[in-house]
């Protein structure tokens, strides 16, 4: 006996750990995924944030080479006419377009002397400014120049200057840095980031957006600590050697990204200092919940129930497919492919009982003219062409929640919901109205179709569905006895009809 219990147990405990085992080595495996996974989705959301920042500071970058080419371009050609006329006027007015379009703030036309015009027309001596002997020097092999920034005052201006031939002098476009601040959307990422517009020396020549630098500090005096993955000597090396890349650092106890990118032009390189919590957010928006964990998760447990879950689903599936196919079937009218005669009495008649009389509609009825004679004259091919058409085109008229439906025969209904007033009414009148004016059918030769309309309206007309159809039916009537082709209201003066008409 106590050898068969032995048995039983051995039996139990086999076919307890028969489970256990694999839960266990399951929950071990979905643990170390876990881990493996959380790893992987700091890097990768951090890798993410940092590519996005990169990637707008690439562009304000490169917008910033587009905007100085552009002012290098003006300069040209108003070097080219001093060239071609040895005349300064139309330079300066060439130059004077470019400050009246707000893209710089000073230009002149300077010969090799340094005695200028400047756009207004005034003579001036520029050969004792700094920004000139660098203009000149820059432009001493014959070629375009863009100067460094000079500071003057509170600003830093840059001067785009390029040879007149024959070393006449030069023309020259000048441009206060700050001109950095309209590239940069504020918008962009948490709206807490700055832009920085710096020197190789790590001045900040322009600011603009969230909490940082103000023009004029360094990015390496002292206000930024960096902290996290690069020291300040390899990043003042890095900068210098107008090289790319982001740095972690500390901003008044607060962490913050730098990111940064040459402009490949005397040294300067554009910035963003975005927040640390903007990294983080992204990591968060990126990875939660993170696809590799849910995906690894959904495998692992999938297998106990994959046989009965796709067992399932493909049952279901061919069950709701079969029950929408045929209750499309029964519900729709397969010539048209509007509603057919029971389901859109029912349609109607069910939204009239659970909207109440609080909210106004219209029925229509529409009755294509002679409809006969074209079964009999061109056939009833051509016939059910006309309605075929009819069914295609009428519901594109109304909104998607109003009815549509054909009664039978040449017989169309129209329900529209919520007609609050008589504009609404007669305005629904005219573009049904409208539509026959234009129909036709047929593909070589048009056969223009009309139609006797009939409106009735819920609940003034009619309260039900079988009340708005009479009510319609004897509008109807009224339309084909003025010579149909008409469109009339219930109870109607005929009058107001030929008026309207």
């Amino acid at each position: 006996m106590d050898k068969i219990r032995q048995n039983e147990k051995r039996a139990e405990l086999i076919n307890l750990l028969r489970w256990i085992v694999p839960m266990a080595v399951l929950f071990i495996y979905i643990l170390a995924l876990l881990a493996n996974a959380s790893s992987e989705a700091k890097k990768d959301g951090r890798k993410y944030a940092e590519n996005k920042l990169s990637d707008y500071d690439r562009y304000i970058a490169e917008k910033l080479r587009y905007d100085l080419a552009e002012l290098k371009t003006a300069a040209e050609a108003a070097a080219y006419s001093v060239e071609l006329s040895g005349s300064t006027d139309q330079a300066v007015l060439t130059l004077q377009r470019v400050i009246d379009n707000g893209d710089a703030s000073e230009g002149y036309v300077i010969d090799a002397g340094g005695k200028a015009t400047d756009v207004s027309g005034a003579a001036t001596d520029v050969s004792g400014a700094a920004w000139y002997a660098d203009a000149a020097e820059g432009t001493a092999e014959g070629k375009p120049t863009v100067t460094g920034a000079v500071p003057e005052g509170e600003d830093h201006i840059i001067t785009v200057a390029v040879p007149i031939g024959g070393e006449k002098g030069i023309t020259a476009l000048r441009v206060s840095s700050d001109f950095f601040r309209m590239i940069p959307s504020l918008s962009e990422f948490d709206g807490k980031t700055q832009y920085l517009f710096i020197e190789s020396d790590g001045t900040v020549m322009s600011a603009v957006g969230g909490k940082g630098l103000k023009k004029g500090e360094n990015l390496f005096d002292g206000t930024i600590m960096y902290d996290r993955g690069i020291a300040m000597p390899e990043l003042k090396s890095s900068i210098a050697g107008e090289h790319g890349g982001v740095a972690y650092c500390t901003l008044g106890g607060e962490e913050r990204v730098l990111v940064y990118r040459p402009l490949k032009m005397n040294g300067w390189q554009v910035c963003e200092l975005a927040t640390g919590s903007f990294v983080d957010t992204e990591i968060e928006k990126y990875f939660a919940p993170s696809k590799k964990v849910y995906i690894r998760i959904i495998i692992s447990l999938i297998i106990f129930l994959i046989l009965i879950l796709v067992m399932n689903l493909i049952i279901t599936a061919l069950y709701r497919s079969n029950q929408k196919s045929l209750k499309s079937k029964a519900e729709t009218d397969l010539l048209t492919g509007v509603l057919n005669k029971i389901s859109t009495e029912q349609t109607i008649q069910d939204y009239l009982e659970n909207v109440g009389e609080e909210e106004p509609g219209m029925f229509l009825l529409l009755d294509i003219d002679n409809f006969k004679k074209i079964n009999d004259t061109r056939g009833h091919a051509f016939g059910d062409e006309v309605l075929a058409a009819i069914g295609k085109e009428l519901p594109t008229l109304y909104r998607t929640t109003d009815i549509v439906g054909r009664l039978g025969g040449d017989e169309f209904a129209v329900f529209l919901k919520d007609i609050p007033n008589e504009n609404a009414r007669l305005h629904m009148g005219d573009v049904t109205y409208g539509f026959f004016r234009n129909f036709s059918v047929g593909e070589y030769t048009k056969y223009a179709v009309t139609a006797s309309i009939g409106a009735a309206m819920f609940p003034k007309d009619g309260k039900n569905f079988e009340e708005l159809y009479k009510s319609a039916d004897k509008a109807v009537y009224t339309a084909k006895e003025l010579g149909r082709n008409k469109f009339v209201f219930f109870g109607e003066d005929p009058d107001e009809i030929s008026n309207r008409v």
